[in-house]
């Protein structure tokens, strides 16, 4: 029963890994035109649209005990909120190969965290795990482009500490939300349904925030079809099914292993980034991003 617990929660993990390395293609696009705050209050619509036709498909309850509420809109503030804001800031600097390795580093960050705020052993692993994780980003942002390779996808809007201070700080929200969620999956909640509530959650945010941004002031509310496609296979990908994915995982397995497994994300972009560009990614990238997948490992052992 064990394997094959483990088995499954594997797999989820890697199809939520996937589902977000789509997510980080297709939202490229919307995040540059749109801004990341109006990207997430539309892909947010988008999203509340998905995961309640899943759930109706499915036969869920729209039910949630009242014990477990306070954990998901604190788990959707910082991990939907505040990671996702910056997660489609750093996409709209930086490209989706680049962002997925930031976003990556959420597991070293909720090592030290752990280290910081809970008084936990600074073990030799964590060490470890940390400066390989910052080898990773290093090698993945600064060589990991070749010269030859001018496509959108791997322009980086200056100054480039901004971009990676905006992908770090997506990646902490990441790491609250999941410590923060990890309970309450363990009480068996649908997975859709809680995903459900965090992304109403953040929905009420962003939205509250539309009368007072100034950049949509003159702006169409929604933008042409095409782009919103984007935006809804965005939601998809990243807030239906990635999310639920994960959520399952993480109730199904330890948080090791979905944490291990579902951020592989920065390898799995790189077939999609050389089939895009044409181009191989530069050794770098590929280097960068497997320790940034080490990184996790050692930091589980």
């Amino acid at each position: 029963m064990i394997a094959s617990h483990f088995d499954v929660s594997a797999l989820l993990a890697l199809a939520a890994a996937l589902s977000w390395t789509m997510a980080a293609l297709v939202g490229h696009r919307p995040a540059r035109e749109l801004g990341s705050l109006h990207f997430n209050r539309l892909r947010m619509l988008a999203a509340i649209v998905i995961l309640t036709t899943m759930l109706l498909i499915r036969g869920g309850s729209f039910s949630v005990d009242i014990s477990l509420v306070t954990p998901l809109v604190l788990s959707a503030l910082v991990g939907v909120v505040m990671g996702d804001f910056f997660l489609f800031a750093t996409m709209r600097r930086m490209g989706p190969r680049r962002t997925n390795i930031l976003f990556a580093t959420n597991a070293p960050i909720a090592a030290c965290l752990g280290w910081l705020v809970l008084g936990e052993t600074l073990r030799f692993q964590t060490l470890l795990a940390v400066a390989l994780g910052f080898l990773g980003v290093v090698m993945a942002i600064i060589y990991g482009k070749r010269r030859d390779q001018a496509h959108v996808w791997e322009m980086v809007t200056p100054p480039l500490w901004v971009g990676i201070a905006f992908g770090l700080l997506a990646a902490l929200g990441q790491a609250l939300g999941v410590l923060l969620v990890r309970p309450v999956m363990e009480q068996g909640i649908d997975p859709v349904m809680a995903g459900l509530v965090r992304v109403m959650v953040a929905a009420v945010v962003f939205w509250a925030s539309y009368p007072f941004d100034r950049t949509q002031a003159r702006k169409p509310l929604f933008p042409d079809r095409s782009v919103m496609l984007l935006v809804g296979l965005n939601g998809f990908f990243g807030l239906g099914a990635g999310a639920a994915l994960f959520l399952a995982a993480l109730e199904f397995g330890s948080v090791a292993t979905v944490t291990i497994l579902s951020a592989t994300s920065p390898v799995l972009i790189l077939p999609f980034v050389w089939a895009k560009t044409r181009i191989m990614p530069a050794a770098g990238a590929w280097v960068g991003a497997i320790l940034v997948i080490a990184c996790s490992a050692v930091l589980m052992l």
